[in-house]
């Protein structure tokens, strides 16, 4: 049974600010991330409640992601992060240690260290750090848990002054908080203003795909097993899933993200909608879908402002 609430808001305020109003209004205290053009692997939440359930410390679980173009059989490269909290907080003094698309996280968590802030283009990495500040425990699977729709777009759009006076903030913070030394501050500056301002569009998306590992290179490790060990579905904690969607996104992309969350092994207890601003036809009728296929499902239906 999977209860789906929508709450719209009248304008466009941007990435942080739905984030922040889609966390709020879920119910349950696990609360897993989707976008609204990716695609959940079927035991993507499996996993995650197995890692919470064996280590109930851990506050955040991610995973490894698979990146494709066009299709999901067309993989390009896998973005691998860091497994254990201590090598997670490691990495996080040059880059963003976790994959923002796959995490699952204690909601008082996030909350008790002032939930998600608008900022441009960095606000997942501004909340790990405050959470890493705060004494948050993380955590990585190895396996891929999402498929993530990217294009050479998407790479060229990671630079420019605006991208790169947003970074080095970021940089500034991490800096001022012990996180980075000067010489760690210096270096990370130096790096995003030439791979960010100096270097063309074109060799920077040349730049981006060297950081990702090759898709004909990646091992079975990544990919999800079958599980050995079967916990009781009643064992699990509920959980909710926020998702936010706005006016500029692909209504057919939107349809795969929300038909992988409740095709999974384990589905959730709620899905928190939240709406960016006014939207076409087109992505109210996904909506109507989904609000639809969960009342048959046995959930309920709520709409807010």
């Amino acid at each position: 049974m999977i209860e789906f609430r929508v709450f719209q808001l009248e304008q466009n305020m941007g990435h942080g600010v739905a984030r922040r109003k889609g966390l709020e209004e879920c119910k349950n205290s696990l609360v897993a991330l989707m976008d609204s053009d990716d695609i959940s692997l079927p035991n993507r939440f499996e996993c995650q409640l197995e890692a919470f359930y064996k280590h109930p410390e851990l506050s955040i679980v991610g995973g490894q992601i698979s990146e494709f173009i066009g299709s999901q059989d067309n993989i390009t490269g896998i973005r691998i992060v860091p497994e254990t909290d201590h090598n997670i907080k490691k990495y996080m003094k040059k880059r963003c240690p976790m994959n923002q698309v796959s995490v699952m996280f204690k909601k008082e968590e996030v909350q008790k260290v002032g939930g998600y802030i608008d900022w441009y283009c960095e606000e997942d990495y501004y909340l790990w750090t405050r959470m890493a500040l705060g004494g948050c425990t993380f955590f990585n699977v190895p396996e891929v848990l999402v498929n993530v729709r990217v294009g050479d777009e998407m790479s060229a759009r990671r630079g420019g002054i605006k991208y790169f006076l947003s970074e080095a903030k970021m940089q500034k913070y991490l800096y001022k908080n012990n996180i980075t030394g000067p010489f760690t501050y210096l270096y990370n500056l130096v790096i995003r203003f030439l791979g960010e301002v100096v270097v063309p569009s074109k060799l920077r998306v040349k730049l981006f795909r060297l950081f990702r590992k090759k898709a004909d290179s990646i091992d079975q490790s990544h990919h999800i097993k079958e599980r050995k060990t079967i916990i009781k579905r009643k064992d699990y904690l509920p959980f909710s899933v926020s998702i936010c969607v706005y006016g500029g996104d692909n209504a057919a992309w939107f349809d795969e993200a929300m038909g992988s969350i409740v095709n999974q092994t384990i589905q959730p207890q709620e899905i928190v909608l939240v709406i960016d601003g006014p939207v076409p036809d087109s992505i109210q009728n996904v909506i109507t879908k989904y609000e639809m296929m969960c009342k048959s499902l046995g959930g309920k239906s709520e709409n807010g402002k």
